[in-house]
């Protein structure tokens, strides 16, 4: 059978346009060719003067075919009464059977690359119901006798996409009158006339089931068109697919009990008490590709402080179930998700998954970071008990509370203990190194500064000689050569291997002035390990508890300063009988019950102690016994013997000859610190009179620095 429109070809097939009068205008070949294709049922194209126009159009416009002349005749007449038409239009135009106009769809299909047409219902992609129209800016070139330059639509420049094809989807869906297994017809075949359409083409690789596949598309269409909350009912959304009830049951089964493939391949969730379902991270980034951003802008352009309350919202919202199956992958995906988001703009995120690659650890790690911005305290139970499901949860705590935590370990994170109007509470905060990883040049807002009223450094200390009798001498230099890096370091690996504490415990005890404290100065100052000197008088709190967290504090300071430190300080407790005496027994008052507690957290705190704590005591025998076993070295510091005293009178007062010397030190009892006394008065009485002091009048400043009996005390008063 030979088609109407073989006519076409066999007159001036090979017509030589230079015969055309090119003196006709455009649009005067445009009224001839339409006056002969209108109801002409394609069937008179064989007319010479058919043929003579639509050769005209070609010279004229730059067409390239017959075919297209004639498509372009029919769409011209009717775009000039100003209507866009789909191809049954064109064939009632021509009078002739749709099917005979799709032999055409080629050459509209050029017309619309050169940009003589445009579609303008760009969210169809079946040929059959798209609508055309010639552009305007064609028309008005015929109108005034130009030739139109072949160009894009500058308006309407665009092709059928992954928001249309849903669109086209959710239109099948919604439509009652389409049956399910009509609808199921439908997506398939759209689907395989657009299978090179990435988001077809991935969603088959993922999703094997066609009617899953079809509720993806729905999903898609409500993320984009729902603004507000970007989710769809679930029991609504399966009454447009399925008519079945029992179809309808057995999908929302498998989406609540999390069976459904779209759920298992965790492209969607069930949110908002399981009544919605929604595109996860995953989903949406499969769905919106390169516009993923544009969906999404809480998670691009965020700041370190942002980012972190970003993280932390998330963690503490409903999307994150923790009782959900696939809770944890949907956050380590989230978390990568706003960190990918990010990195431009907060480079240290690069560096933090290198050091931390556990998503969920990072995650809490970003918690801690928001907490600590805002001067929050970070519940250890709460805070993981929102991030992890429970058994993980419990193992998170066990490890923190066990010291062998990840992010313990890796110094960004430690445990403290906090008090409310409650109780008491474990808390979670960074460390100096973790402020300093996140925050970066900001670190220093956070980070606490020592105490400079305890604090005692090093390098302030002066240099004194001490003088001790050889025993004593050569216990204090034991501790001092201990005390010094290269030994400590080695000490504290060799009592750790051996499972015994770490820490160097010293107890100086003996009468006052003996040198304890001063001891203690000159061992920091040759090891360059600084004091933090704790004051016993202000670890004691008349209000009930209060004492209990002042030492606590204390013991967490000074762990604290250790990290900030290469030098382990020295934690000293002066005059530490105050709180290290006898707990009571017996006696149930609330400063007897304070006391004992306060007892209970210093022998915990040195059994566990990774430092140097020294204590010393005017009254040792009212020392706890528990204590005295938990102190490495117990050293007495007697006064001094007369030798040494004599060898600390010239140390002070070189003025004074050997016998000089010897005649005070065996004349008066001192010990050092009341030697020094008497050095002083000396270099107050040289300042005033302008010389030394004789030997005598040393020995009437000696005579004066004991107090006198209370029967020859001289009366003062009225």
């Amino acid at each position: 059978m030979i088609h109407p429109l073989s006519n076409f070809v066999l007159v001036n097939e090979k017509l030589n346009l230079n015969i055309i009068d090119m003196s006709k205008k455009s649009i005067q070949y445009l009224k001839q060719a339409a006056g002969k294709l209108r109801d002409g049922k394609l069937k008179r194209l064989g007319i010479k003067e058919l043929s003579e126009a639509l050769e005209g159009l070609m010279a004229t416009l730059g067409l390239e075919s017959k075919e297209e002349a004639i498509m372009f005749s029919a769409l011209f007449d009717m775009s000039c009464g100003g209507r866009c038409s789909d191809l049954d239009d064109v064939a009632t135009y021509f009078g002739a059977a749709q099917l005979d106009v799709m032999e055409y769809v080629p050459a509209l299909k050029s017309l619309i690359q050169k940009g003589f047409v445009s579609q303008t219902n760009l969210s169809e992609c079946r040929i059959v119901r798209q609508n055309f129209m010639v552009t305007n800016y064609v028309i008005g070139c015929i109108i005034e006798n130009k030739r139109p330059e072949c160009r894009k639509s500058q308006i309407l420049d665009k092709e059928f996409d992954r928001y249309d094809f849903c669109k086209l989807v959710d239109s099948q869906i919604q439509d009652n009158d389409v049956t399910t297994e009509s609808m199921l017809q439908f997506v398939d075949t759209i689907e395989n006339e657009n299978s090179s359409m990435p988001l077809v083409k991935e969603l088959k690789g993922i999703i094997d089931s066609l009617p899953d596949r079809a509720l993806y598309y729905e999903i898609c269409h409500d993320f984009v068109s729902n603004e507000h909350n970007r989710r769809s009912h679930i029991e609504a959304t399966l009454k447009d697919m399925y008519e079945a009830y029992g179809v309808r049951f057995k999908v929302k089964k498998s989406i609540i009990e999390g069976t459904n493939p779209l759920i298992k391949k965790n492209l969607a969730e069930v949110v908002g008490n399981k009544e919605e379902i929604a595109l996860t991270a995953k989903g949406q980034k499969l769905f919106l590709q390169e516009d993923f951003g544009a969906f999404g802008p809480q998670y691009y352009g965020l700041n370190l402080y942002s980012f972190a309350q970003k993280i932390k919202e998330y963690v503490h919202s409903s999307e994150h179930d923790v009782d959900n199956a696939m809770a944890m992958s949907r956050l380590s995906e989230k978390i990568n998700l706003f960190e990918d988001a990010n990195m431009g703009s907060i480079p240290v995120l690069t560096h933090i998954r290198d050091v931390i690659p556990e998503a969920d650890l990072r995650a809490l790690f970003y918690t801690g970071c928001d907490a600590c911005a805002n001067a929050e305290p970070l519940s250890l139970a709460r805070e993981l008990g929102e991030l992890y499901p429970i058994k993980e949860r419990n193992k998170a705590i066990k490890g923190f509370k066990e010291e062998s935590h990840k992010l313990q370990r890796l110094d960004l994170m430690e445990m403290m203990t906090n008090s409310s109007l409650f109780g008491e509470y474990t808390s979670l905060q960074l460390t100096d190194k973790g402020k300093e990883l996140y925050f970066g040049d900001d670190a220093s807002l956070y980070i606490e500064k020592p105490d400079t009223k305890t604090l005692i450094k090093a390098s302030d200390i002066k240099e004194k000689q001490l003088f001790f009798a050889p025993a004593e001498a050569e216990y204090l230099n034991m501790v001092g050569d201990s005390l010094k890096e290269e030994n400590y370091s080695v000490l504290a690996k060799r009592l750790e291997a051996k499972g015994l504490p770490k820490g160097i415990a010293v107890l100086l005890y003996g009468a006052p002035g003996t040198g304890k404290t001063e001891s203690v100065m000159q061992w920091a100052r040759s090891t360059g390990r600084d004091i933090i000197h704790v004051d016993i008088s202000a670890s004691k709190s008349m209000w009930y508890g209060e004492s209990e967290k002042i030492i606590k504090e204390i013991f967490t300071r000074y762990k604290r300063q250790c990290k900030r430190t290469a030098l382990k300080p020295i934690l000293l407790f002066n005059e530490a009988d105050a709180i290290f005496s006898s707990r009571k027994t017996g006696n149930n008052s609330s400063i007897d019950q304070t006391e004992n507690a306060i007892q209970n957290i210093i022998l915990e705190e040195m059994e566990q102690l990774d430092g140097i704590l020294i204590a010393t005591t005017n009254l040792a025998e009212n020392l706890d016994k528990a204590f005295e076993r938990r102190f490495l070295f117990k050293i007495r510091l007697d006064k001094p013997s007369i030798e040494a005293k004599k060898n600390i009178w010239v140390s002070k007062l070189p003025s004074l000859n050997e016998s000089e010397a010897f005649s005070l030190a065996g004349h008066y009892d001192f010990s050092g610190g009341e030697i020094d006394n008497i050095v002083r008065k000396a270099l107050m009485s040289e300042i005033l009179e302008g010389k030394q002091p004789s030997f005598a009048e040393l020995e009437k400043l000696c005579a004066e620095e004991k107090l006198r009996s209370k029967a020859s005390r001289v009366k003062i008063g009225f």
